[in-house]
């Protein structure tokens, strides 16, 4: 028996045993995703447990709506009713499938003539060239928005180098915690990702690194010591 407690939390008054069969088993959590198969994480001090999973089709359509959102990849047209056909007639099953789309396959598409296919394709086309902080921020990494993004991407040279970085490794970069590296570590080490990353590379994606500014070193090799209020 359930019942309300406070204003929403579900409180267990009572379990009634005489109800039972002797059949009842005891619920055991997936460490696959029951859907695409993809490891199921639960990160540090978070209840919930996630698929990790690129192409998992519970959760494709809003992963590509992401994938080609403005501050993302920026696919001009790629928009929520296109996925979903995308999606429901088995053209897309990961953002991989994107970038082997031709204008014959959306064409087949409902409400898009032939300028909007091409204008489509021309917009794919042109998100293949993008940058490593918009790239990482596309994928949808849990924890890695833009600025997280962009931290990594100051860090790293490409997503293989970020692809082999460790556990400690990540979470001794300023601004990378425990739950931020668990949920990477946990992205780059499935296999179902890994794939999809390399139908990514396949389909000519190619993430520019941040150009490092030069810095001044002459303080290098120095000792400074403030003293008093400072």
């Amino acid at each position: 028996m359930v019942q309300r407690a406070g204003d929403v939390i579900p409180e267990i008054v009572e379990v009634l045993k005489e109800r039972r069969t002797g059949e009842e088993k005891p619920f055991e959590m997936p460490t696959r995703c029951p859907i695409c198969g993809s490891a199921v994480v639960r990160l540090e001090d978070e209840v919930v447990q996630r698929c990790v999973g690129l192409s998992c089709p519970a959760k494709l359509k809003e992963s590509i709506v992401h994938f080609a959102s403005k501050r993302a990849m920026d696919i001009e047209g790629l928009g929520d009713k296109t996925v979903d056909q995308l999606v429901e007639r088995g053209l897309v099953k990961d953002i991989g499938d994107l970038y082997g789309l031709t204008k014959d396959d959306v064409l087949k598409l409902d409400r898009l003539a032939d300028k909007s296919a091409s204008n489509l394709i021309a917009a794919i086309e042109r998100s293949k060239q993008t940058t490593l902080p918009r790239f990482l921020y596309a994928l949808g990494i849990r924890h890695v928005g833009e600025h997280v993004a962009d931290v990594l991407a100051r860090e790293y040279s490409d997503w293989h180098a970020l692809q082999r970085a460790a556990y400690e490794e990540l979470q001794s970069i300023h601004e990378i915690g425990p739950r931020i590296a668990q949920s990477i570590v946990a992205f780059f080490q499935d296999t179902g990702n890994q794939g999809v990353l390399e139908k990514l590379h396949r389909g000519g994606v190619r993430a520019t690194p941040l150009q490092r500014p030069a810095v001044d070193q002459s303080l290098r090799g120095k000792t400074l010591v403030f003293t008093g209020e400072l």
